[in-house]
């Protein structure tokens, strides 16, 4: 899902709801999983939902999210 080929449709890419999901980080430091959920399945549909865990997973790893289980949120590093 990272790396494009012909069939992917870059609207449901992971650098893509990646992008989305940081773009929500702009006006709130912490978020709740199922907020991150209704956002993405708000801006570019139901289908987004599935690649929801990839592109958090991705953003984890480079270090730009910090996830607190107690409260199922996500804060952004910066």
């Amino acid at each position: 899902m990272i790396k494009p080929n012909k069939y992917l449709d870059l609207d449901y890419s992971v650098i893509n709801i990646c992008s989305l999901i940081l773009e929500d980080f702009i006006n709130q430091n912490i978020i709740s999983y199922d907020e991150l959920i209704i956002s993405i399945i708000y801006k570019i549909g139901e289908k987004g939902k599935e690649i929801v865990p990839y592109s958090l997973n991705f953003l984890f790893l480079l270090g730009k999210l910090k996830y607190y289980p107690e409260i199922d949120s996500f804060e952004i590093l910066k």
